[in-house]
């Protein structure tokens, strides 16, 4: 575990557990939902990183340049995989200084997905902030699908309103893979600040995101990601504001944000968290 301090803030890193934060908090208040000590999944951690694809493709299959392509599913009892690959696979410390860190992974082409990349995430800490950047880079010999993100767990305050602006929302079909397009305050006027309704499920995609939210007094940044999911689950003093560069299930549709990496190309995404 790292354990990064600057002021009254603090943060812990787990690079074991997919590269993940453990907490994040200021003046002693928990920003992000902390880490159980005995958590063996990253699912538990208090944020993981989105690489190299956010969020589910839809059974795991998709088709790029031509040729089709198959994922496994990555949670037990999930039909389809999510999040990535780098949530699941462990860090290495490239630096650790008092208020700031490096992490590092590599991933080698195989079966499922034939690409060779590797990935660093940089933690800097300042009184009151937390920014972390994500940059992958394709060290494989020809062109790579590619959707970044972050996938961090606020601790929801009841009472606390969710405020952001984005032109519209994907709404899921009921194996919560995106079907169809509604207005952006389909859940709620996000626009002038409104609380995720706490009986009932939220796990939908915002495009044309303007790269800001508000959680009460909490912000999150993210100039490079044109999405945001919010996840906020009933019955769960959570919820999760996630910006990422694509849509769920975005490999193979028009205008999801997937990108094309060249070999050699890095693409990054920074996101800040401040109270």
């Amino acid at each position: 575990m790292i354990q990064l301090r600057s002021g009254s803030s603090e943060a812990t890193l787990l690079p074991h557990l997919g590269g993940s934060i453990g907490s994040f908090a200021v003046g002693g208040s928990d920003i992000l939902r902390p880490t159980p000590v005995d958590a063996a999944s990253p699912l538990d951690a208090a944020c993981f990183p989105l690489v190299p694809y956010a969020n589910r493709i839809a059974d795991g299959r998709f088709s790029f340049a031509g040729k089709d392509y198959a994922l496994p599913r990555n949670v037990a009892g999930f039909e389809h995989p999510i999040h990535g690959l780098g949530w699941i696979m462990p860090w290495m410390v490239k630096d650790e200084q008092a208020d700031r860190a490096v992490l590092a992974c590599m991933h080698a082409t195989d079966a499922h997905w034939p690409w060779d990349w590797s990935a660093t995430q940089t933690f800097v800490l300042e009184d009151g902030t937390l920014q972390v950047t994500l940059e992958v880079t394709n060290r494989s010999d020809r062109a790579m699908p590619c959707a970044l993100g972050q996938h961090p767990y606020f601790v929801r305050d009841p009472d606390a309103r969710v405020t952001f602006a984005a032109e519209g929302v994907w709404l899921s079909d009921a194996r919560m893979i995106p079907s169809e397009t509604a207005l952006a305050d389909t859940f709620g006027d996000f626009a002038r600040g409104a609380v995720p309704d706490p009986m009932t499920l939220t796990d939908n995609c915002w495009f044309g995101w303007q790269g800001e939210a508000r959680l009460g007094t909490v912000s999150v940044t993210s100039p490079e990601a044109g999405f945001l999911h919010l996840y906020a689950p009933p019955g769960e003093d959570f919820l999760c504001l996630e910006p990422t560069t694509a849509m769920p299930d975005a490999f193979g549709r028009v205008s999801s944000g997937m990108t094309v990496m060249e070999p050699g190309e890095t693409q990054a995404l920074t996101m800040v968290m401040q109270a």
